[in-house]
Order: C-alpha cells, then structure tokens, then sequence
C-alpha cells in the first residue's frame, strides 16, 4: 500500500473517532444531565409544590405548603418529609409544630396502583407513646398521600404485614381514606348525623406563619349541607383547640346556592363587622372558600353580601368567582 493510502486510512480513522466521541459525549449529556444551580430557573422547574401534614401544640394536624425537588419516587420522598429529625424538628418549632413521624420511621417499600399507594414501613412507625399520636400519624401518611391526584387510598404495611391494630388500640382498615381529620368528638352512628370539614385559624402562633387548621365537626343533616357548615363556621371551635373563627359571631348565612361547580353564598352585612385589616379580611374569605370547596363538585365560590356581589370594606373584590385553592398554609420549611 503507497504512503498515500495508508495517510488516507489514517486520517478517515481519525475523523470517525472524534466524530464517534462527540457522539458519545452529546448522548450521555442528555441521559446524566447536571443537577440545575440552586435557586435558578431550571432548579424551581424542578420543584413540586406539596401539601404535608404536621403536628401542632394542640395534637392537631395542620397542612403546609411547601417546595420538594420533583423526582421519580416523590410520594415515598413526601412520607420521608414527615419522619422526625433533629434538623426538622428545629424548622417546625419555628412555626409551632412537629413531625408526624416517629425518628427512625423508614419506607422499607412503595407502590401505587389503581390509585391505592401501599406503603411498607419498619417498625419505627409505631413507636409512639399514645393513642392520639398514632392518629396523627396515620391520617398525616393518608392525607399527605392523597394529595397526589393519583393516590386515592392508603394500605399501611409494617415488615411486609398488613396493619390493622397499633400497640395503643387504634383499629386500622385495609383501605384508608381522607376522612374525619382533626375530630372533635367521637362518632355517632346515627343515620340523621353527617361530618363537616370547617377551617378555623389558629389562636397562637410563632413569628409570620398563621396558619389554618381542618378540623370534622358532626352535624345534623339537612336539605343544604353546605349553609349548615358555614353555620357552624360562625360559631367557632371547641374552646380547647387552640383555633379561632374569623367570621363575626352575628354573622348569619342568608341562602346558599350550588349551580353546577359554583356556589354562591350570601352573607347578612355582619360579616363586615371583623374588626377590620386586609390580613384578616383575607382570612375571612379563604376561611370560606375552603371551607365550601370541601364539598364535592364544588370548583369555585363567589360572596354577596345582601345580595350585592361588590367589593368587602378593605377593597376585597367579591365580583370575580373564588377559585377551589390548590395549596394551603404556603411555608417555606
């Protein structure tokens, strides 16, 4: 072969292999992309905003809004979120709460399907020293799940066994769903008896993070189930709750009307008798509106006020529908 040939082979040689390790190069790029710099633009793309449920004072579960890196794996990374560290610990006490979950709680295994998230947990997840912290810590794993829209019931494992009484006498369904968080007495059975989710503001709470708490009250049933929950909004809490009302005690609930996903509520003129503040006139309205929005079906909520749809006296619009809030208690832990 001439001297020509062979400098010919070299340089195709020489070509392919630079053009293959491009090659190379631009594919692993894309598959082991670079984790984004905090704080920047590709780094909040990255983040989910999820609702955790915690613990408060009170032995209340209190929902928080807050942003988690959007990973494969992020409902097993929520239930991480409430296992009790030194370093969680001391962010929730800024705030007046706690974790859910006791320090050691491991997710041994995970798997969503058909809409039940199974969970396995170690046994840490029982080592509790009362019955109410149990509660709290099975309705924080349910309520924190099904935030996800595509969880819609919870089976708790403990060491691959299914759980259905805890060390403290809580009985446990094979099937667990959101229902009765923060009960202020115990179930009756009647038939004539139905549960309503009232969201009340907390009394005491620590620096900015003012915050609101659902709490199931049981109610006779009547032919507008959801004129008797704004009712019951107006008188308040149990007085050991730690919770408020923001609504004026006087405040009467003049009709209730639900027409497809809206529900439009007229209030007497007491309601503007709050004592005055755009904080707390904000309050009143979300109060509300989460308070309806609990109701199936229900997608936005619009406030009169004697029948006149205009403006609340710290300049609330009342015009524009309220729509069903996605988040709750935003906070940045």
């Amino acid at each position: 072969m001439s001297k020509k040939a062979i400098c010919l082979m070299i340089i195709f040689i020489l070509v392919i292999s630079a053009t293959g390790c491009g090659l190379l190069k631009r594919e692993r790029s894309e598959e082991e992309s670079p984790e984004p710099e905090e704080n920047s633009e590709e780094a909040l793309a990255h983040l989910r905003k999820t609702v955790f449920y915690f613990v408060n004072e009170h032995d209340l579960l209190v929902p928080v809004t807050r942003d988690i890196p959007w990973i494969e794996g992020i409902g097993k990374a929520a239930l991480e979120s409430l296992v009790d560290s030194e370093e969680l610990r001391l962010e929730l006490a800024e705030k007046g709460l706690r974790p859910s979950l006791p320090e050691g709680t491991e997710i041994i295994g995970m798997t969503i399907r058909d809409g039940v998230a199974k969970v396995d947990f170690n046994s840490n997840i029982l080592q509790f020293s009362d019955k109410i912290a149990e509660q709290n810590a099975i309705c924080s794993v349910i309520y924190t799940l099904t935030e996800f829209p595509s969880i819609d019931q919870v089976q708790i494992l403990v060491e691959g066994k299914p759980l259905d009484k805890t060390p403290h006498g809580n009985q446990i369904k094979a099937m667990l769903n959101r229902e009765n968080i923060n009960l202020e007495t115990s179930i009756d059975a009647s038939p004539e008896i139905m549960p309503v989710t009232l969201y009340f503001k907390s009394a005491n709470f620590s620096g900015n993070f003012n915050y609101f708490v659902p709490v199931t009250r049981m109610v006779a049933k009547s032919e507008n189930h959801i004129k008797t929950a704004l009712e019951e909004l107006v008188k308040g809490p149990s007085d050991d709750m730690g919770l408020v009302s923001v609504l004026p005690k006087d405040t009467r609930i003049l009709d209730v009307i639900k027409k497809d996903g809206e529900v439009v509520v007229n209030f007497s003129k007491e309601i503007e008798g709050y004592g005055g503040g755009i904080d707390v006139e904000q309050s009143v309205v979300n109060s509300v509106v989460l308070t309806v929005s609990e109701f199936p079906g229900v997608e936005t909520v619009s406030l009169q006020v004697e029948g006149e749809a205009g403006a609340l006296p710290e300049g609330t619009v009342l015009e524009t529908p309220i729509f069903k809030p996605l988040y709750i208690n935003p906070g940045s832990i």
